[in-house]
């Protein structure tokens, strides 16, 4: 830091500019706080952003490079400009109360250009120990489940960060995309590497003619595991993590498997989730009217189906069985196509997407 820079503010200034609070930074910035996510640490998330993360601390790390910093240095890295630039834009754009991007033109900070970035898969060249041990006791997936998957190089451990990766494969097995969560207690991080393929996502093939859709791998996982807790055989059907709700990958699956009948919708059990499974039951209708596909949704009674599951983590050690647990959860009519046995085939369709 030059001796300019310093004395261009009084004492008082520097350490308001340097100290000011790094979500007001990124919202100056256009960067959108994603209100429904915070970690254990209540830091928050900003959307669409390599996984960037503003701590209490008032420092940020973004999981997709390593980069890290306070809001100064957030300034610098997403208009890339000096220090000097990047403290004026916090004295006239957060300090004065202002939450747009307003620089004057005499220090206007050159701004990136949209470039197409290109996917590069996290090395994965370690033994996934902890991601082993996170995926069976944090969130409680058959651990035959979770070696079938590593076997078949559908999950690995990220050699830096040890993230759990989970890749999505095209045609010929080629990595196209790469979901990641984070195995630490402390950060509960989950992104997806920059640059990916949104048509080619993580997806568990089957045997059969069910396709049964997710909105992420561990929900996926989670039903695949109450389905070999209840005795079936949980390689039959067809999984796929749509990350989110989205519908490229739904598409571009269904394609690529004319052997598929039905089509059950898993999303989540919250707003999104229900709004996600009217839009692509809608979706289906219009893009494969002469397919004939069966379309039900089957959402979890708790938010999610790893809720669900590690929910009857806890009722098993009081020694009660899957079998048990479902019956009692699932036990009136309008339940029975959300459970994870799918135990009627002639369930009304507009009562298990009303659940």
């Amino acid at each position: 830091m030059s001796s300019t820079q310093r004395y261009k503010y009084s004492k008082d200034d520097y350490y308001r500019i340097t100290n000011a609070d790094g979500v007001a930074v990124a919202q100056a910035l256009g960067l959108q706080v994603d209100e429904g996510k915070q970690t254990t640490a209540k830091a928050v998330h900003i959307k669409n952003s390599g996984g960037l993360y503003i701590f209490p601390t008032n420092n940020w790390y973004r999981h997709s490079d390593g980069s890290k910093g306070f809001p100064v240095e957030l300034v610098m890295d997403i208009l890339e400009c000096d220090r000097e630039n990047a403290m004026e834009f916090i004295a006239k754009n957060v300090l004065n109360g202002i939450q747009q991007l307003t620089l004057n033109s005499q220090y206007r900070c050159p701004m990136r250009e949209e470039k197409p970035v290109e996917f590069k898969v996290p090395q994965h060249d370690i033994k996934p120990n902890r991601v082993y041990a996170y995926l069976i006791k944090s969130r409680g997936i058959d651990k035959d489940i979770v070696g079938s998957l590593i076997q078949n190089k559908m999950i690995a451990e990220d050699s830096q960060r040890h993230n759990c990766l989970f890749f999505g494969r095209d045609e010929n097995g080629e990595i196209k995309s790469c979901a990641m969560r984070g195995t630490s207690t402390y950060v509960q991080f989950r992104g997806e590497v920059a640059g990916g393929d949104k048509s080619c996502s993580f997806a568990m093939n089957g045997k059969g003619t069910t396709l049964r859709l997710f909105e992420s791998p561990i929900d996926a996982m989670s039903h695949a595991t109450f389905s070999k807790l209840l005795g079936k055989d949980w390689t039959a059907d067809h999984r796929l993590s749509t990350n989110g709700c989205g519908y490229q990958s739904v598409l571009n699956y269904l394609s690529r498997h004319p052997e598929i009948e039905s089509v059950v919708i898993s999303y989540d059990n919250d707003v999104a989730g229900r709004k996600g499974a009217r839009e692509t039951a809608a979706k289906l209708s219009r893009d494969f009217p002469d397919r004939g596909l069966r379309v039900t949704t089957a959402l979890p009674r708790e938010k999610d189906w790893n809720e669900e599951l590690l929910e009857f983590r806890g009722a098993e050690s009081n020694g009660i069985t899957a079998r048990q647990f479902v019956e009692a959860k699932y036990s009136r009519q309008e339940h029975k196509e959300a459970a994870p046995e799918n135990v009627s085939e002639d369930d009304d369709e507009e009562s298990a997407a009303e659940m």
